[in-house]
């Protein structure tokens, strides 16, 4: 749970959002940190994340005061504390101040401080695609779908998603595996490219190394 209660005082938009990797839901205070969990999501490097984890006590002109941080991030490669601002309010003099002392705090326990903007966030086409692949995230996909996968791929570096579709149609597979394929990371697209039919698509890893996600 938060550390703090999250409400919208009237003024900011809250919500929900449901973390499959938190195996629940997390509240959000701003749109710019919904959009954020999107690609935690989708960051194969992120293992967990909590929203309001932990406050923090830091001294401003001999006075104690307490900061909340919007996330703490568990990666497979560091442990992070996060702030998620817009761009202009992580340029405010009082919000650099705030980040001088509290990221040798953080650095102190373990954690590296990060200031996550909108214009890292919300770069597109990039986004507008994760938040599509995370509609199939939970669709399942067998080890039967990864070998045909890997049949088509014989002797072809790459294939547009419409020819895998089709394949998989005739075997009556639906085409929400296909899109759960990428989201977990046995396809790869150009996510900087608007996602469609005539997408091309690679498959990531050879199938002794891919992860697999089995019914």
């Amino acid at each position: 749970m938060p550390v703090r209660r999250i409400t919208n005082g009237g003024r900011k938009v809250i919500g929900k959002f449901p973390s499959i990797k938190n195996g629940g839901m997390v509240w959000w205070e701003s749109q710019i940190e919904r959009d954020y969990f999107y690609l935690l999501e989708f960051d194969s490097d992120v293992i967990i994340y909590w929203a309001q984890p932990l406050k923090i006590r830091y001294y401003l002109d001999g006075k104690a005061h307490l900061y909340t941080p919007d996330l703490k991030v568990i990666r497979r490669s560091k442990r992070q504390i996060i702030e998620v601002k817009d761009k202009k309010s992580s340029e405010k003099e009082e919000f650099i101040e705030l980040k001088k002392r509290v990221a040798p705090i953080c650095e102190a326990k373990g954690y590296q401080f990060v200031v996550v903007t909108d214009v890292e966030i919300r770069v597109q086409p990039k986004l507008e695609n994760i938040k599509i692949m995370y509609k199939y995230a939970k669709t399942v996909v067998t080890s039967e779908h990864q070998i045909i996968l890997n049949s088509l791929f014989l002797g072809r570096e790459s294939l547009t998603l419409e020819e895998i579709m089709v394949v998989f149609a005739l075997k009556g597979i639906p085409n929400s595996v296909v899109y759960a394929l990428i989201y977990h990371g046995i396809l790869s697209v150009d996510l900087m490219l608007p996602i469609g039919m005539a997408s091309v698509a690679h498959l990531s890893l050879p199938l002794s190394s891919q992860r697999r996600i089995t019914a």
